[in-house]
């Protein structure tokens, strides 16, 4: 074997290492802030290994769901976490791979005791947009409900006919602070994810990334986004930058463009609109490095990506190791690090 083959054997390996680090940590720990991994993988399609974005986020016990992705619910069954005890969920953006999941969150809840008044309220924070989705939810999980209710005596909230909805929508249309409980600051930053779309009717399709402050250190939430320089502002100093890889690097993006597009008969301007999308929109590795670098963030996790295999999610790391020199993560789904003191480590199992 060549000396450049070596080399090459042994940043992978160094990779593959960093990526899978987050199963091998021993013992639970004392950390006030942990993340843990609902869904790790973008849409559409649908995956067998992973779901679709959803991140929980625990700040002194307490739990901020951060978007709700198909498989979300199914997810905190298996972290052993009941959802109505998540009092508080943030929607970065509204693409379905994002909020398609929060219906199946809101009957578990409204079964739990919100149709009983003995859980809730739960504030849903989003961009415009979001009343109707909270809204839109809600009136599909009450037909399921409307039997129960008919036989009485019920426990169900009921006025006009319709039930009382636990869930309150609370709108974002600006930049800055947005949410602040006295455990965790919440910033908003509109990113560049919809700058695709016309001017003319951008204003009813915002995208945000977090910057979520708590005493551990500052955890920003990237969401969807091009390299604007929004994220790069809301990103400085980070102690955690928790960022979309939604392609490798070039190479992987055309053959993914490609595949699709012959499997879907797309035009060639199709095709093009599709890639520039990706270009324009998302963020493939190197781009991730020099995002972190740049913004002298200490950490990175890497999330909404679907690595073929093992040596793939390794590529994913090395990819933003070169132009990052900070630690790397590259978790699959119920995975969960820790936060203490500005510091990112694994803290082993999901489950409670």
């Amino acid at each position: 074997m060549s000396g450049r083959a070596i080399r090459r054997c042994l940043v992978a390996l160094s990779a593959w290492a960093a990526a899978s680090s987050l199963t091998a940590a021993p013992g639970p720990n004392a950390s006030r802030t942990q993340i843990l991994f609902l869904g790790t993988a973008g849409g559409p399609p649908l995956r067998f290994d992973r779901s679709e974005p959803s991140t929980l986020l625990i700040v002194n016990g307490r739990e901020y769901l951060i978007d709700c992705g198909i498989g979300t619910t199914r997810r905190l069954v298996e972290a052993g976490i009941d959802s109505s005890q998540i009092r508080t969920i943030f929607f970065t953006h509204l693409h379905a791979d994002h909020d398609m999941g929060l219906a199946d969150v809101m009957a578990n809840d409204f079964f739990e005791g919100g149709g009983a008044g003995t859980a809730g309220p739960f504030d849903i924070y989003g961009p415009p947009q979001t009343k109707q989705l909270v809204d839109a939810g809600f009136q599909f999980i009450s037909v399921g409900f409307r039997p129960f209710a008919a036989a009485p005596p019920t426990a169900y909230r009921i006025r006009g006919g319709s039930f009382v909805s636990p869930f309150v929508a609370h709108e974002i249309d600006h930049d800055g602070l947005v949410f602040d409980d006295g455990n965790v600051r919440v910033i908003a930053a509109e990113n560049s994810h919809y700058v695709m779309i016309p001017a003319a009717t951008r204003p009813q399709f915002k995208t945000y990334s977090y910057r979520v402050e708590t005493a551990d250190g500052v955890i920003v939430f990237s969401g969807d986004t091009g390299p604007s320089g929004s994220i790069g502002a809301i990103a400085k100093g980070a102690d955690v930058l928790i960022t979309e890889a939604s392609y490798r690097d070039t190479q992987d993006l055309d053959e993914s463009i490609s595949a699709r597009a012959a499997r879907n008969h797309w035009s060639p301007v199709v095709t093009k609109r599709f890639r520039d999308h990706f270009v324009h929109e998302h963020l493939d590795t190197a781009e991730i490095g020099q995002l972190a670098a740049t913004a002298r963030a200490r950490a990175v996790i890497l999330y909404h990506y679907d690595p073929a295999d093992e040596a793939d999610r390794a590529a994913y790391v090395s990819g933003v190791k070169k132009n990052f020199a900070g630690p790397v993560f590259a978790p699959g789904d119920l995975d969960r690090l820790c936060l203490s003191s500005g510091v990112l480590a694994a803290c082993g199992s999901a489950r409670r």
